[in-house]
């Protein structure tokens, strides 16, 4: 029997559990493997010393077999989930003050508003389409619970959205975000392991914070509203993508450690990134990226 026959069975594993995963077929925690991560190193030590032993191969190829039907039971049993103190994901959506979807009525005096957003592990999506209401906020696969707060000082809105997500993986907890376009905005989003789709074109907004895990980025960005508006996106071993209309003047800043990058239409300069037009432009974007194994890519549209 083949001496890699060990290590085979462990990438078929992964794989297919990866795949039915992602199709919705099985609900699986990898969260839940991390504590268990030393039977990758007594694999590997029980194949050393089996490998010129007679029948050696099969019995390193059993003993893989049973770890794997082993993390396979915790994958589908456990219930320990993904937690951080500056997110919420947990099953506590029993709680009376959560609710599928939230909504704020549009004071007629908010020129400006500030949102902060804390969310565990979900898909959320900022909608294309404006709300008519200040924020309105929703969970359609119901798997999630939201709560809103919101406090008025003078002319301005401050806004703290937190979301109760029930499923361990992230494309099963779906969080549906639209605001109004009438206010400057803030906005400030403490996620765990998710990913983001920002259709931002239709919005005016002096800042965008994004702290995340693992995180799948990808931000739709219009011709820039503001004299400044700046995002900043804090990640650890996510890909971005940014859609950027042609004309839209931006420049880059990263500290980070990008694994690939795809920056189209910009032009390096000493440590940043900028369009030609960056410095002549009457309203510009500003991006920062920080974090470690990053891959980013911005097309122009």
């Amino acid at each position: 029997m083949n001496k890699k026959v060990g290590t085979g069975i462990w990438f078929i594993f992964f794989g297919i559990i990866i795949l039915l995963d992602n199709f919705d077929v099985i609900d699986f925690n990898f969260y839940a493997l991390l504590d268990y991560w030393p039977l990758i190193i007594i694999a590997v030590g029980i194949h050393i010393l089996l490998q010129n032993r007679r029948n050696g191969p099969m019995w390193s190829a059993l003993v893989s077999l049973c770890m794997c039907i082993f993390l396979l039971y915790i994958g589908l049993t456990s219930t320990k989930r993904f937690n951080l103190p500056i997110f919420t994901s947990n099953n506590s959506a029993q709680d009376s003050t959560l609710k599928d979807t939230v909504t704020l009525a549009f004071p007629p005096n908010v020129n400006a508003a500030t949102l902060t957003f804390d969310l565990g592990a979900a898909a959320l999506v900022l909608d294309s389409l404006p709300s008519k209401d200040l924020i309105q906020a929703s969970s359609p696969n119901g798997n999630g619970g939201l709560k809103v707060e919101n406090n008025l000082k003078g002319d301005r809105s401050y806004i703290e959205i937190t979301g109760v997500t029930q499923k361990a993986s992230t494309h099963q907890n779906s969080i549906h975000l639209a605001l109004n376009t009438a206010p400057i905005w803030s906005l400030k989003f403490n996620m765990g392991a998710a990913s983001f789709t920002g259709h931002l074109a239709p919005y005016k907004f002096t800042d965008l914070e994004i702290n995340a895990g693992v995180t799948s980025l990808t931000l739709h960005l219009g011709m820039p509203r503001l004299s400044l508006s700046t995002i900043e996106i804090n990640t650890a071993a996510s890909s971005c993508t940014i859609n950027l209309p042609k004309t839209a003047a931006c420049q880059i800043e990263h500290d980070s450690m990008l694994s690939s990058q795809t920056l189209e239409g910009f032009v390096k300069e000493d440590n940043t990134y900028k369009t030609e037009n960056y410095d002549q432009a009457t309203n510009k974007y500003l991006l920062k990226i920080k974090g470690a194994a990053n891959s980013i890519a911005i097309h122009r549209i």
